[in-house]
């Protein structure tokens, strides 16, 4: 009995071998067939089903990511010809969520099936919400990003770090849409904070959006503190005259943040504003701005000996730790 069913079994491997390597071969020939088909740029062609169109979905994936302008159009309206969106759409409908995903990012190329990419903002899983909004994104007519916003449920259900791309993505295309974001008092932080990451990755670019929306306070100050420590990470010069208002703001995250900005942007005339929050009342204050000063080499080192040696007990007790911690390393 155990040699006949270890027979059976070796002969179902050897039949399940040959159809997979039969369906292989199947499928490699349509790809070759295929190919030439969606990169001819002639929508007259005929639907396709079963095997052909899957590889056609599959095909139409791979290409529409090496083209771009009219060579994209056209293998686009081929695809569509072939059947590819509404494949593509009956998949969107998938209980499996990896399977909506993929379908909805695919289907976001398409100008005609946008409405259904964008009510699957409204899906159950917060997944294929977030690939619906990146897909979005990345399109001229995408929704505004307020009510991606909403729609993903930011703060409530999804805190993913691709929040950062998408508000990256929007940032570039229509970057008043991300500074309305951040001024909408209806709107969670957490999407706000996704929106600052955001403009500070770009550098240079974003800076004077940031140092805009610096200059006009939001009322929320841990907020604001972090678009100074964006402003910081930008490096960007430009933004002085705003971290100097933020070096006597009256909140005290605000001048923490400030100074930190001062330091990472090397800003050396600011070293005495920087000497005066030595002696704040809040210790991260006069932690950040002692950090900030030794960032600026030999003009910071002077205003932290001098407060070492003076009068002040806060601003020299601060400065003479942070300057052994500085020998010590």
């Amino acid at each position: 009995m155990l040699c006949l069913a270890g027979a059976f079994m070796l002969s179902l491997l050897i039949v399940a071998r040959i159809f997979a390597e039969r369906a292989s071969h199947n499928t490699e020939h349509v790809r070759k067939r295929l190919v030439p088909v969606l990169l001819g740029g002639d929508a007259n062609v005929d639907r396709v089903f079963g095997l052909e169109l899957r590889v056609a979905t599959r095909l139409t994936l791979e290409l529409a990511e090496f083209t771009r302008g009219t060579d994209q159009v056209e293998l686009l309206a081929v695809a569509d010809a072939l059947g590819v969106p509404g494949f593509l759409h009956k998949r969107s409908r998938s209980r499996t969520a990896q399977k909506r995903l993929t379908a909805i990012e695919a289907l976001a190329l398409f100008d005609n099936y946008t409405d259904v990419v964008e009510y699957a903002l409204n899906d159950t899983n917060p997944h294929v919400r977030l690939g619906a909004a990146l897909a979005l994104s990345a399109r001229s007519d995408a929704p505004d990003l307020s009510e991606l916003v909403r729609k993903l449920r930011i703060g409530e259900v999804e805190n993913s770090l691709l929040l950062v791309s998408l508000m990256s993505d929007v940032a570039e295309r229509d970057p008043s849409s991300v500074r309305a974001l951040l001024t909408d008092a209806s709107l969670p932080a957490a999407a706000k904070v996704a929106a600052v990451d955001a403009l500070a990755d770009s550098g240079y670019t974003h800076a004077p959006l940031l140092a805009e929306i610096a200059a006009n306070p939001s009322g929320d100050p841990e907020l604001q503190a972090r678009v100074f420590r964006a402003l910081g990470r930008t490096g960007h010069p430009g933004s002085a005259h705003v971290i100097e208002a933020g070096l006597a703001n009256k909140d005290w995250r605000i001048r923490a943040a400030a100074a930190e900005a001062t330091g990472q942007i090397a800003l050396r005339r600011f070293a005495d504003q920087l000497g005066g929050l030595l002696s704040d009342d809040h210790w991260s204050v006069r932690f950040r701005a002692g950090e900030a000063l030794l960032r600026l080499g030999e003009p910071g080192a002077a205003v932290m000996r001098r407060a070492a040696a003076g009068s002040e007990a806060l601003a020299s007790r601060a400065a003479t730790i942070l300057l052994a911690e500085k020998a010590a390393s």
